[in-house]
Order: C-alpha cells, then sequence, then structure tokens
C-alpha cells in the first residue's frame, strides 16, 4: 500500500514540478562545478562590489559577454603566459647538455664563438637599421 502523502508535502511536490516545467521551457538548466575557496571569495566580493544580488546573475553575465566577443579575442584571453608550454627538468637538461657535448665531439668545428671586439668603437653601428616598409620616414637627425 502507497503512502499517503499530506497537504503541505503535496502542494511542496507540485511546486518543484511546476518549477522544473518552468525552466525546461525556458531551456535553463542547473551547472555544478568545484571552485576553489579563493575564487570563490573573489567572486563573493565581486558581486558585492557591482551590486548584483544573486551570484547566477553575476556568471549569466560573464558568460553571455564571453559569447559576445569574437573568436580570436576569446582565444587571446584564454593564452595564459604565465604557464610555459612545457618544463625542462634539470635532469632533461643534463640529458640535452650531455648530448649536445657528444654531437660536439663527432663533429668538431660546429661550436659556436661569440665575435671578438677589439674597441667599442666595433660594438656601435654606423647607421641604424631601418625597415623597408618606412622608407617614406625622415631619416632621424645625427
Amino acid at each position: 500500500m502507497a503512502k499517503q502523502k499530506t497537504g503541505s508535502a503535496k502542494h511542496s511536490a507540485d511546486y518543484r514540478a511546476r518549477q522544473e516545467a518552468q525552466a525546461k521551457k525556458l531551456g535553463i538548466e542547473k551547472v555544478f562545478f568545484n571552485m576553489p575557496e579563493g575564487i570563490k571569495a573573489a567572486m563573493a566580493a565581486e558581486i558585492e562590489r557591482h551590486g548584483y544580488d544573486q551570484v547566477q546573475e553575476l556568471w549569466q553575465d560573464l558568460a553571455l559577454s564571453w559569447i559576445a566577443q569574437d573568436p580570436e579575442e576569446r582565444t587571446r584571453r584564454l593564452e595564459r603566459p604565465d604557464a610555459p608550454a612545457f618544463y625542462i627538468s634539470p635532469k632533461l637538461a643534463r640529458q640535452f647538455e650531455e648530448a649536445s657535448l657528444a654531437e660536439l665531439k663527432r663533429n668538431p668545428g660546429d661550436e659556436i664563438q661569440a665575435p671578438e671586439f677589439s674597441t667599442d668603437a666595433d660594438l656601435r653601428l654606423t647607421e641604424p637599421p631601418r625597415c623597408p616598409r618606412l622608407a617614406f620616414l625622415p631619416k632621424p637627425p645625427r
């Protein structure tokens, strides 16, 4: 025998069903993800600073502004200049150094040597290099 619901339980179930139906009609779905505490605290501060009442308003505005950007701008913003593409461990650096020295022993004469300058005058350029596309600009005064 099925257990009968009380009046308030029926009302709560009906309310949840109406909310789910309305969300489905509007195309709204719940999204859950984990977030570090520091980012959550920073987002809470931004919510208060910009006058948002709910965090979902901020997330929705962020998503809409992200979508509105052109693809090149999104790509630029996703680049992480502080995150190197790869990490060279000390072990890998030693292996590379050993392999380089072994290669130089097999093929002597391939070493790159810095040029020797006799005076500081050899280091100075007589005229700064110019870009051919900027040839229409006047030469700088001496």
